[in-house]
């Protein structure tokens, strides 16, 4: 604890030119507004709706959101388990690190994972991810004692799954990401992602998988999801208004 308390003092000292991503909130953050684009689906307090039948609409989505993030961004990713976080956190990082085929394993037990930029395929470069899992951890001061949240504010995209447990660190300005499978017979409103045919699962897509493993259809999660994008502060409004899957 004495170790955090440095690192938390050491954050707060005057002269950072850049305020801190993840300081204790005063009060509670002003909604930003979405002005939606064509097709959009204004629900009325600021987000947009999407809704993706297959784990490769979610994968779309999450390419799409790419486009538009940057470096110093904090998403937050919120939902039940099984609600499909990590599949939608395990496209973004790929897409956003310029790397299709990097491997992103869930960081349930390690609590963070980092990712360096890539070269991309069109010969651009990618951006730094810092990807959390926050769900073994309690409250806002065992995830100060854990991991060092400003760090990643100020030179990566943080992407934050269970971002509830952020509790008071929560950032003014970030997006949230809201997420659920949507039940059977349920009719979803949102804009529908084209898959584009993808519809195999990305976690089958490493080199040398040439025979694929029979699945009792039982137990394979083929439920839609449900998206909604919420803008807090910052210029998020105008950006999630330019996704397009």
């Amino acid at each position: 604890m004495r170790a955090a308390a440095r690192v938390a003092g050491a954050l707060a000292r005057p002269g950072r030119a850049r305020r801190r991503a993840f300081a204790p909130r005063r009060a509670s953050p002003r909604r930003a507004s979405t002005r939606a684009g064509a097709g959009a689906r204004d629900d009325g307090d600021g987000g947009r709706r999407f809704v993706a039948p297959s784990e490769g609409a979610t994968a779309a989505l999450a390419r799409a959101l790419a486009r538009v993030a940057r470096e110093g961004d904090v998403i937050c990713l919120r939902g039940d388990v099984g609600a499909g976080k990590s599949a939608f956190a395990r496209a973004f990082t790929r897409a956003a690190t310029g790397d299709d085929g990097l491997d992103v394993p869930s960081p349930t037990y390690l609590v963070q994972q980092r990712y360096d930029a890539r070269e991309g395929s069109d010969g651009g470069r990618g951006m730094r991810v810092h990807h959390y899992d926050l769900y073994r951890l309690r409250d806002a001061s065992e995830i100060e004692a854990m991991v060092d949240l400003e760090e990643s504010a100020e030179s990566a995209v943080s992407v934050l799954e269970w971002s509830e447990r952020l509790g008071r660190l929560t950032p003014e300005t970030r997006l949230e990401v809201r997420v659920r499978a949507i039940g059977a017979g349920e009719r979803a409103c949102g804009e529908v992602v084209d898959d584009s045919g993808e519809t195999a699962s990305e976690e089958g897509d490493e080199e040398g998988d040439e025979e694929e493993e029979e699945t009792d259809a039982a137990y394979v999660d083929v439920a839609a999801r449900s998206f909604r994008f919420v803008g807090f502060g910052g210029d998020w409004a105008d950006r999630i208004a330019r996704i397009s899957p």
